[in-house]
């Protein structure tokens, strides 16, 4: 991705966020963890700096959907692909665009559908599976933070076999994060054939 794109889209998120997130510390903190473990897992699946871009913002604004959702919350993934699609993007392709607001709208509740999900067939079957790939490591990332305190400080992945190992560092009392990684692990365990581990020091 060019410099020119990548500021663009760092002044969309700047406005986005200004507008809409209460939480920065929550998402960019897992803005962190999940674009490292797309730096420790990008060989993988040939994943592109396009992607990890894509990643990146969605990381930021998966949670902008709250400030029209609220007191609970409900449905705002959903809310926060259509804030996404809405904005006024300067120098952004709208394919970049229809990207971030897929991971973000997917990083809860179910996963892409080849049935279901309007939005997500009507990409080429390439841009289904990266999307894939990014909800997958954005899910994990957000999860990791479930109780928004950044308890796990840094994460490390890596690929042996079958298994995609996820270790953790962070203050005691991880518990909740791990669970709540482990719960949301499904989708990348579908786009990587790998059982996902995770834990302190795995």
């Amino acid at each position: 991705m060019n410099e020119a794109v990548w500021a663009a889209l760092q002044q969309g998120v700047a406005e986005l966020m200004s507008r809409f997130e209460t939480e920065p510390s929550h998402v960019l903190h897992v803005r962190n963890l999940a674009v490292t473990l797309f730096d420790d897992l990008s060989a993988e699946p040939g994943l592109t700096s396009e992607d990890r871009a894509i990643l990146d913002v969605a990381s930021c604004l998966h949670d902008i959907g709250w400030a029209v959702t609220q007191p609970d919350g409900r449905s705002h993934h959903k809310e926060s692909a259509r804030l996404i699609r809405e904005h006024t993007w300067t120098g952004v392709s709208r394919s970049v665009v229809e990207g971030v607001a897929l991971v973000a709208r997917y990083h809860r509740k179910a996963i892409p559908s080849e049935v279901d999900h309007e939005d997500f067939v009507r990409q080429a079957l390439d841009d289904r599976r990266r999307i894939r790939w990014l909800a997958g490591l954005l899910r994990v990332a957000d999860g990791l933070d479930r109780r928004h305190i950044q308890a796990v400080q840094t994460v490390q992945a890596v690929r042996l076999g079958k298994a995609l190992r996820i270790g953790l560092t962070g203050v005691d009392g991880m518990e909740a994060e791990i669970l709540g990684a482990r719960k949301k692990a499904d989708l990348l365990e579908e786009i990587s054939g790998c059982e996902v581990v995770i834990g302190a020091g795995v």
